[in-house]
């Protein structure tokens, strides 16, 4: 083979596997091909061809799945922990989509349905004292508070889908979700989920 023509197959194999990254997921079924965000750093996204956004004016908001990492050395996140966390990001959610875009309880023609997920999340167990088993004390100092808590690899991960059909219209992968220069907190987390339901609302309206 022409050695120019060697280079030039090989760096359009590069281009190709940069133009679409491979991300396994526990979460989102059957990966489509992702491209980069041309918003943001770190995150991909695929849509599908023809996705028409006029056809939908109401959400349908899953709550929130939280995946513990393989190599977590703790795997425990009990029921309050996980309510506290799914409220947090539903109410964010709701705050900054409605009353532009209502947040339905039910799927059926023009509701889109969301769900998403926090992988990636490592714990520490760590001993505390009886507040801290109470579920105000369990989500003041394990969750929010951060304690035993690592999120240096967490990752968000959102799926839209049609909520008659089920049919998959739009799926996104934040690796690094908070903004440059910032430290990655669930607070942090909290804004990039903000900031996804913002640029979601716009792009419904402008569709209208």
């Amino acid at each position: 083979m022409n050695p120019l023509f060697r280079r030039l197959s090989s760096i359009t194999a590069l281009l190709l596997l940069l133009a679409q990254p491979a991300v396994a997921s526990d979460f989102i079924d059957d990966m489509p091909p992702l491209d980069r965000d041309p918003d943001r750093i770190g995150a991909m996204i695929w849509e599908k061809p023809g996705f028409d956004r006029a056809s939908y004016t109401r959400v349908m908001i899953e709550p929130i799945t939280i995946f513990i990492s393989p190599d977590s050395e703790y795997k425990g996140l009990d029921a309050a922990e996980l309510k506290e966390l799914a409220d947090s990001f539903h109410e964010t959610a709701i705050k900054t989509l409605e009353p532009e875009v209502p947040v339905v309880s039910q799927g059926g023609e023009g509701v889109l349905y969301i769900r998403a997920a926090l992988t990636n999340v490592k714990l520490k167990k760590k001993k505390r004292g009886l507040l801290g088993y109470t579920p105000i004390g369990l989500v003041a100092t394990a969750v929010k508070g951060g304690t035993g808590v690592s999120l240096k690899d967490a990752e968000l991960e959102i799926e839209t889908l049609d909520s008659v059909t089920g049919e998959r219209l739009g799926v996104l992968v934040d690796v690094a979700p908070k903004a440059a220069g910032e430290k990655l907190s669930w607070e942090s987390i909290e804004k990039t989920f903000g900031y996804y339901a913002e640029r979601f609302k716009s792009r419904l309206q402008a569709a209208q």
